[in-house]
């Protein structure tokens, strides 16, 4: 079951056309002035496009998914206007569309493996042609180098977490039953930086610790696949810290969590996560929690640059 999000009031803008240039004009806080009234998806894997979907279509945008073929879940086409099933060389094919569609606006949601990308043996003349501009095919550099291409084509990516700010943890201890230890705040403020360093380089936005030890860092493989190989190297107890990026770009590579990480932490006997707060969509979260809080995993989002103790933990749950 798909976790929800909260809408946002709808109220038009004294003395303003609510449909004025194609957009909806909204008030709310801390949400977006405007809205396109519809928008292009582009959909990975996972859960993210489809609550995307859902909440843009609740607050009456109209949806066109392009979803990348094998990962895109065939869910997505209950929600859209039109739904397309496209490689992931075929950006020429994508911009073709939105200009068909009339499209102004896209937003990207959804892992791409960057080992799919490895694995692509051809491309269309426009992703050639992008590629042989870049310096290393880091993600950031790909996608920034995707976002100016739609750019030039008057098509603008858009902040991938516009409807979804209630899915993302403001700081606290999110698991009031399960509070942290003094040796679990040592290992996550331990390592908060690596993470955050390992970010900058753009390598993955997770590490696993224990013991004040660095037992993983996460590249090609995802999160998920992190929780994976950490266990049979560390055993149960350890500790993962996922964070968003230094000038996160918020239309794109947004740190996700969900209830399959939470049972892979599960099954791995994590002793904690903690995630970045205001950065990090958690979805499906009442049942993460019960089911963190039920295996003794202690879930906490915190800010960057503040620091983390006993202290300012309840602080936290005092100003929430």
């Amino acid at each position: 079951m798909l976790s929800s999000f909260l809408p946002s009031k709808k109220t038009a803008v004294a003395g303003s056309n609510n449909n004025r240039d194609g957009v909806h004009v909204l008030y709310s806080k801390p949400r977006l002035t405007e809205v396109p009234t519809k928008i292009g998806l582009v959909a990975g894997e996972g859960n993210f496009p489809i609550v995307l979907a859902q909440a843009a279509q609740s607050e009456g945008v109209e949806i066109h998914t392009f979803g990348v073929a094998g990962l895109a879940h065939e869910s997505l086409r209950h929600y859209s206007k039109h739904f397309h099933l496209l490689r992931l060389t075929e950006l020429s094919r994508l911009i073709e569309l939105c200009h068909e569609y009339g499209l102004r606006h896209v937003i990207m949601a959804g892992r791409v493996p960057h080992s799919v990308v490895l694995k692509q043996v051809s491309f269309d003349r426009r992703v050639i042609k992008i590629l042989g501009g870049l310096s290393n095919k880091k993600a950031d550099s790909l996608l920034k180098a995707a976002v100016e291409e739609l750019g030039k084509e008057g098509i603008e990516a858009l902040d991938s977490t516009m409807f979804l700010k209630s899915c993302m943890p403001e700081p606290g201890l999110l698991t009031p039953r399960v509070p942290p230890t003094e040796e679990l705040l040592r290992d996550i403020n331990f390592g908060r930086p690596i993470a955050k360093e390992i970010g900058r380089l753009d390598i993955g936005q997770t590490i696993v610790v224990k013991n004040q030890v660095v037992v993983g860092v996460e590249a090609l493989e995802g999160t998920d696949g992190l929780i994976k190989r950490a266990m049979p190297l560390a055993g149960e107890g350890t500790v993962f810290v996922k964070v968003s990026k230094p000038r996160q770009d918020m239309r794109f590579d947004v740190p996700v969590i969900g209830l399959t990480t939470i049972r892979n932490l599960a099954s791995a006997r994590a002793a904690a996560l903690c995630i970045t707060a205001n950065e990090s969509l958690f979805f499906d979260r009442h049942e993460s929690i019960e089911l963190a809080e039920q295996n003794r995993i202690c879930i906490i989002s915190w800010s960057d640059g503040l620091p983390l103790t006993m202290d300012s933990l309840q602080t936290a749950a005092v100003a929430r």
